[in-house]
């Protein structure tokens, strides 16, 4: 007898041209977040925090770097006898709609569980999927969205394409709207997050139904479709909400955890995310750096001086280098008396010791994983 187990779909195959050249080699999901962890770590932690030890990742890309960071699944108790982690990785398919069809069937049919949530890592949140449950027994829904008031008109450009919910004031939906990129949002619009809970038995039925109307099978697509043919009832998360669409979107969602009621929301202590373990030193601060307003990874080297900026682990930061309103990846090395102002400096990116680099908050200047910078440039050339 299935004792209301839950199971957990991740729907990792998300759009991340908007993030280039940061996603040229790693998925959206495999994005680093906060100084120590990287996008996957959110929709994972959020699963298994609610009991959930039973995780499918469909996937369509080269996922080395995820799978670096994942392995196991060791650090969110993944590693059972009972459950675990569980990859499809579909890029090479002849028939990517059938395979991806066929493995979802065959993982739902084999888990043995009663419900299912499905979660993807754009948008980043800290959700309790406990509450999701009781609320959805609650309303006896046949699915379950969790959505977002937001307080403010998002304007055209501003974001990715999303879904609006049009809600009775009970909580169920109405009607499920697709808001284009080139269209503004409006305030107090419930933003659909696009994570869902329903049985398992409903789930195979909505996929089967699918399947027969001869279309190319997408999760997105029939999750749509069924939150607009079925009962279903709206859950609000009043918490933190950052959808990732975009260089300048991931800018400002890391900027963010600069500010303590942001950090506080997403990294709470009763639900805590967690990230792959790196046993290093702690940071070492020379007598002559000036560090102030900054988030800090361990195992940095640092001489010169940063403020209001992210400094990932591993970094080198030279004496009379500064950085201001920037983010510094795993790795990065700034050289003596360089200059860095809005830049993301990815992974072991290395900036030559005098170069200035003088971006701005619109339009950050991305330093490529590996690249080496030997001259100086502004926001218009980079």
């Amino acid at each position: 007898m299935k004792a209301n187990k839950i199971c957990g779909i991740l729907n990792l195959s998300e759009c991340k041209a908007g993030l280039q050249p940061l996603t040229k080699n790693r998925p959206l999901a495999a994005m680093p977040f906060a100084c120590r962890y990287r996008l996957i770590d959110f929709p994972l932690s959020n699963m298994t925090n609610a009991g959930i030890n039973t995780i499918a990742m469909f996937l369509n890309e080269n996922n080395r770097s995820l799978f670096d960071h994942i392995r196991s699944g060791k650090e969110w108790d993944l590693n059972t006898m009972y459950g675990g982690l569980f990859v499809f990785d579909e890029r090479n398919a002849d028939d990517f709609s059938q395979e991806n069809y066929d493995n979802s069937l065959n993982f739902l049919t084999k888990s043995a569980t009663e419900y299912v949530v499905i979660m993807g890592s754009k948008m980043i949140c800290n959700i309790d999927l406990k509450s999701v449950l009781q609320h959805h027994k609650q309303q006896d829904a046949d699915v379950t969205v969790v959505y977002k008031k937001i307080t403010a008109p998002i304007e055209a450009g501003d974001h990715e394409n999303l879904m609006t919910l049009d809600l009775t004031p009970e909580g169920k939906i109405l009607e499920n709207t697709m808001v284009e990129k080139s269209e503004q949002v409006s305030k107090s619009s419930a933003l659909n997050l696009e994570i869902y809970l329903l049985k398992q038995e409903l789930l195979l039925k909505l996929l089967a139904n699918y399947r027969e109307t001869g279309r190319d099978f997408s999760l997105d697509a029939v999750m749509k479709l069924a939150v607009e043919h079925t009962n279903a009832s709206g859950f609000e998360h009043t918490g933190y909400l950052r959808q990732i669409y975009s260089v300048n979107s991931y800018f400002e969602g890391n900027f963010d955890m600069l500010e303590d009621q942001n950090l506080s929301a997403l990294f709470q202590e009763n639900q805590k995310i967690h990230t792959k373990a790196k046993n290093e030193v702690p940071t070492f601060y020379a007598e002559n750096s000036d560090i102030k307003d900054c988030l800090v990874a361990n195992g940095c080297l640092l001489r010169g001086a940063a403020e209001h900026s992210l400094i990932f682990r591993n970094v080198v930061l030279e004496e009379d280098a500064s950085v201001r309103n920037s983010m510094i990846m795993q790795g990065a090395k700034v050289g003596a008396g360089a200059r860095l102002e809005y830049v993301i400096a990815d992974k072991k990116s290395v900036i030559a010791p005098g170069v200035e680099l003088i971006g701005t908050r619109d339009n950050p200047i991305v330093v490529k994983k590996d690249e080496q910078i030997e001259t100086s440039r502004g926001a218009e050339v980079g």
